[in-house]
């Protein structure tokens, strides 16, 4: 699925003014690369979606990596208030999760109407996350371990130091960015859709449950087969699941 570019940090693709507009926001280490296959799947008729390229990766990979969720999530929504029309669903994976639930709050607080918060394999805000030093003090060979635990690389490409040196220092500035974080305290008005791969050794059920705290409209929880990709393997699964729960009530609980 093709897509245009409106600034450095939005993808574009779709309705040029979808009356639904999917917010797309990665994971640690992630660009608008790792969810460009989300679209296809998500959108229907007349709707759009805009997936967050980071600064530090992809086409910005000459850009220093970002510092802080709350700036980020700032400028995402100045400039999805400028690049889109109608309701947004915000949709994050890790890392994303939590940049998505403070552009969420920016949203809101902009008096734009955020339909759904979709938090996928993400711990709450308030939840322990990562400690930055200990992130700073990681080795190289910790790196390794890191990443070849959570993600899908194929391990023989981490073995390569190039390789490693492009990645490392990347995911190492979004886990102090993670680490550092410190969410707003109001809840959002949106209801929130949590959820987690049955085999992931990050989130677990529980940590899905603590999303409950950060919205008044109601969370529903969802484990899927799988370990912190889960998506990989069933996007379908996934991108069904966010369409029932936005087509209401009698919808969500017949797919119960």
């Amino acid at each position: 699925m093709k897509h245009t570019e409106p600034t450095p940090l939005l993808w574009h693709y779709g309705a040029a003014a979808g009356t639904r507009t999917y917010v797309l926001a990665p994971f640690a280490g992630g660009s608008a690369y790792s969810m460009g296959d989300w679209p296809a799947q998500l959108l229907r008729a007349g709707e759009s979606a805009l997936v967050l390229q980071y600064p530090g990766r992809g086409p910005r990979a000459a850009e220093a990596p970002p510092t802080s969720i709350d700036e980020l999530a700032a400028e995402a929504g100045r400039e999805i208030e400028r690049h889109s029309t109608g309701p947004v669903v915000i949709v994050g994976h890790s890392l994303g999760g939590v940049l998505g639930h403070a552009l969420a709050l920016h949203l809101e607080h902009a008096g734009r109407e955020v339909e759904l918060l979709v938090a996928s394999a993400a711990r709450a805000p308030s939840a322990p996350r990562v400690d930055a030093g200990q992130v700073l003090a990681m080795s190289d060979a910790q790196w390794l371990q890191e990443i070849t635990r959570y993600s899908p690389l194929d391990p023989e490409l981490l073995l390569d130091p190039a390789v490693l040196d492009l990645i490392v220092p990347v995911l190492r500035a979004d886990y102090l960015m993670l680490a550092r974080h410190v969410p707003g305290r109001l809840p959002l008005s949106c209801p929130l859709l949590a959820i987690g791969g049955a085999d992931d050794a990050w989130v677990d059920a529980g940590h899905l449950e603590t999303w409950s705290e950060c919205t008044t409209a109601g969370l529903i929880t969802r484990t899927l087969p799988g370990g912190h990709f889960y998506f990989r393997d069933g996007l379908t699964r996934v991108t069904e699941l966010i369409h029932t729960v936005l087509d209401g009530d009698r919808a969500r609980k017949e797919f119960r």
